[in-house]
Order: structure tokens, then C-alpha cells, then sequence
């Protein structure tokens, strides 16, 4: 989710909140996290983070180049973390701890809550690349028929 909407303004009071031990809860905007998660009406609750950050954690973060985007870890890297969406082929990178805001602990999706523990959530991380393959799929025979169909 990349410069989720308005969320600039909102950091602070987001770092307070996490620091003071409460979660954070905001709607998503964007299409970098998708099949997990659709552009507005989902959310993400977030957590004060515990470092060192673990690859495949889905942190919102400062990047490199100042925007905030809520992307899943992949690596890391001189004492940063490089950064991809799950619907992203490019990657960006967190420069360090104190660039990231929060990590989400669980995400609310349709109205029901995913836990970042549950079977179902572990499972799709160990097969999100499986998944996206099948969603672009998806995607490109639906707009293929929709070409198809307005001729």
C-alpha cells in the first residue's frame, strides 16, 4: 500500500499511540498489497515493532526516498530492510529501525479479521507468490474478455 491516504500528517500521533503500548488501526488505499489486501475498505492494525524485524513481516515504513508504504519485509540490508509489495515487482528500501512505524499483528479484510498467527495467514505467506501468479492470471483473462467484448 503505497503512501497510504493522508497517513503523513497521522504519524506522530501513530508513533505516540505504538510507543504508549496501543495498536493502531488505518484503511488501506493502494493496489501493492493486493490479493491480501484491496484498495480502501480494508485495514491494517499495527504494533509497536520488535527488532530486529523478521523477513516476511508487513511493516509500514519511511523508505529511502521519504514516502511511507505498508509493504511486506524480504530481506535485509546494512542495517535496513528492503521492501516489496505483494502485487510489486520493484522493491524499496527502509533505511533503518527508526524508519519503521509499526507492523501489522493482524489485518481486516471483507470485515473479518486475519491474524498474523493463524493457520490461514501463515499459509498464504508460504504460498503468496503461488497466489499472485494465479490472481495476474485472473486478471489477464478478465481484461482480455473485456477487450474481446467491446468490439
Amino acid at each position: 500500500m503505497s503512501n497510504p491516504k493522508g497517513i503523513e500528517s497521522q504519524i506522530p500521533q501513530m508513533r505516540k499511540a505504538l510507543q504508549s503500548g496501543k495498536m493502531v488501526e488505518f484503511e488501506t488505499h493502494g493496489f501493492s498489497m493486493i490479493p491480501l489486501l484491496h484498495d480502501g475498505g480494508d485495514s491494517v492494525i499495527l504494533e509497536k515493532p520488535r527488532f530486529p524485524l523478521n523477513i516476511n513481516d508487513v511493516a509500514l515504513c519511511r523508505t529511502d526516498d521519504g514516502r511511507y508504504v505498508l509493504h511486506r519485509i524480504i530481506s535485509h540490508n546494512n542495517g535496513g530492510y528492503t521492501l516489496r509489495g505483494d502485487n510489486c515487482s520493484t522493491t524499496e528500501f527502509c533505511v533503518g529501525d527508526a524508519d519503521v512505524v509499526g507492523v501489522a499483528c493482524s489485518f481486516i479484510r471483507r470485515g473479518k479479521n486475519i491474524e498474523v498467527n493463524s493457520r490461514k495467514y501463515r499459509f498464504y505467506v508460504c504460498h503468496r507468490v503461488t497466489f499472485l501468479k494465479i490472481w495476474r492470471l485472473y486478471w489477464n483473462i478478465s481484461d482480455f474478455f473485456v477487450k474481446l467484448f467491446r468490439r
